[in-house]
């Protein structure tokens, strides 16, 4: 294991009915709240005026701000840090799925950011010291409603500038983590097919780029609990899409959800994302689906690595969690089973033209490459590797 240090604060409410908790919760933490959810999902609007009641019958001011959308942007996440400080806000309240939650903690830093241009905070390169470090942040509070990205329990934020069409992450343990998450199963009734499947590929990928990445010795019990998380989320996705009133199967993948990214099953290894990086860059071109991006790069990567030195970690990957013997096994169970949850399998999917992989390469390159020129993995990559990496998804739609 490698050296770490761990700290989580969130204070987590899990059960059926807790939403109901969210005003003493609330007025714990503040007095006038931002409550931050998606512009456009008028099946969200009763939990919002009920969460809006009871912030109200507890004492909480509600302030919404509804302008989130799939690939949260820079300018939800101004208009929201304007509304804080017209409003004097005290606590922000994240509504909704990952970027709902995401552009909260966006929010709540840049409501107190000291700079001008809350850009600045954000980690646009990886190679220079650009951004700015996070001091301060308002207080969050999250209500999840879709079992994927984990936000509820982490101090990371993704965001993408519209402008010049960059997704990239701030990351902030010192003031970002949440104070308080409500996990209530009985919001992840009413999710459609298909953003319960991207979910959870996206629990899967968080810990499958670590596990891949793993190295050193004593690695028994963190292997073994990255193994038992996914084959649960792998074994109950199924079960979750047919029986959306399961509110059981459903609650189990939304706490997989945090457990897959709160810091207990990565720590003591390498915990970097790189398969997040690449479909970073295809969700910040095409707007497609955060998870669907990674069912299409861990299709992939396991394409690239099956016959590649260094590959022990994913012949591992694919026996373990998998039940395969090669690594192209592996991918061929993942295109199989995500076809068939119909979540894309290729890049091509999303709209990509065979022209233009190179420039999306060349994309996660200046955004995400390390100061050596390398995309930070086991082995690292160069960018003719992440090219490569991109032909072989783009190959799939044929």
């Amino acid at each position: 294991m490698q050296n770490f240090d761990f700290y989580n604060p969130v204070k987590v409410l899990y059960g059926p009915g807790r939403t109901n908790e969210i005003g003493i919760e609330a007025a714990k933490i503040g007095k006038i709240a931002l409550v931050v959810t998606y512009s456009d999902a008028p099946y969200l609007d009763p939990l919002i005026q009920r969460v809006k009641g009871l912030l109200e019958a507890a004492g909480v001011q509600a302030i919404l701000h509804k302008a989130a959308t799939a690939n949260p942007q820079l300018c939800q996440a101004k208009s929201g840090v304007q509304l804080c400080r017209d409003h004097q806000v005290d606590l922000v309240i994240g509504v909704g799925g990952g970027s709902a939650m995401d552009l909260s903690k966006v929010i709540a830093a840049g409501a107190l950011f000291p700079h001008d241009d809350i850009r600045k905070m954000i980690k646009f390169s990886h190679s220079h010291s650009l951004d700015i470090p996070l001091e301060k942040a308002l207080p969050t509070l999250m209500l999840p409603t879709l079992p994927a990205t984990g936000s509820e329990m982490n101090p990371t934020a993704v965001i993408t500038d519209e402008v010049t069409h960059e997704k990239s992450y701030v990351w902030a343990p010192q003031c970002l983590f949440p104070q308080t998450a409500i996990i209530d199963p009985e919001l992840l009734t009413t999710l459609p097919r298909y953003q319960m499947a991207c979910g959870g590929v996206d629990i899967v990928s968080h810990i499958l780029e670590s596990y891949v990445n793993g190295s050193g010795e004593g690695m028994d019990v963190i292997d073994g609990m990255q193994e038992g998380v996914m084959k649960a989320v792998l074994a109950n996705i199924v079960k979750a899409i047919e029986c959306p009133e399961d509110t059981a199967t459903r609650g189990m993948l939304q706490w997989a959800s945090d457990i897959a990214i709160n810091g207990w099953v990565t720590s003591g290894t390498y915990s970097f994302t790189p398969m997040h990086q690449m479909g970073h860059v295809l969700s910040a071109r095409y707007n497609a689906t955060h998870g669907a991006t990674l069912s299409a790069m861990m299709i992939a990567w396991f394409r690239y690595f099956d016959q590649k030195q260094g590959n022990e970690r994913y012949v591992k990957a694919a026996r373990q969690i998998f039940g395969c013997t090669t690594p192209l096994e592996a991918s061929q169970w993942m295109e199989k089973k995500f076809s068939d949850y119909g979540i894309q399998i290729s890049i091509k999917q999303f709209g990509v033209k065979k022209e233009e992989i190179r420039s999306l390469a060349e994309d996660v390159q200046r955004i995400s490459f390390s100061a050596d020129n390398v995309l930070p993995c086991l082995p690292p990559l160069n960018v003719d590797d992440i090219e490569e990496i991109f032909a072989l998804s783009y190959e799939l739609g044929q």
